[in-house]
């Protein structure tokens, strides 16, 4: 896991060195930009944290175990799927929640699920944005041919896992 970090780390700091190198003034406007949105993300991020950890004891570990748990098995990948459809969360939201549930007792199939229905699905997005503009021909042919995907990348979740060593 932390030769994944430290090589991600190692592009990043290539893609600076070469930006730098050749397009300085590319790289100056890349870091305005990061000041401006990171004061955002500084701020919000930290209390989202703060609120999950206050969260995590109101969570029912038992009850997250039972629905949402390894042993669930595909009845949970489908809950966990069905729940990533409802969710109507931003991310610095989502994914504290998605901590929470991992801490509470919740499988990696189910949590993978979950994480896959809810970029893929999203209800509140799909409503409010996708179908007033692109209609309903495309929202349902997208939905539809997309169906599969959450439950498919729940049950890889294990294997890909064990390959990568991360479980």
């Amino acid at each position: 896991m932390y030769y994944l970090v430290a090589a991600i780390w190692c592009v990043v700091a290539v893609v600076l060195a070469w930006a730098w190198r050749h397009r300085p003034e590319k790289l100056r406007a890349v870091f305005r930009q990061f000041l401006r949105n990171g004061r955002v993300f500084v701020g919000v991020v930290p209390m989202a944290l703060l609120a999950a950890g206050f969260l995590s004891p109101l969570v029912p570990g038992d009850v997250v175990a039972r629905w949402l748990g390894e042993s669930a098995g595909m009845t949970g990948i489908m809950i966990a799927m069905l729940a990533g459809w409802c969710l109507p969360v931003p991310p610095v939201i989502f994914f504290p929640i998605i901590a929470v549930l991992l801490k509470a007792g919740a499988g990696l199939p189910q949590m993978t699920a979950l994480i896959a229905a809810w970029n893929v699905f999203a209800l509140h997005r799909t409503l409010a944005m996708e179908l007033p503009l692109m209609g309903r021909y495309f929202v349902t042919l997208r939905l539809l041919s997309s169906l599969a995907l959450p439950p498919l990348a729940g049950l890889l979740a294990i294997p890909v896992a064990r390959a990568f060593g991360l479980s």
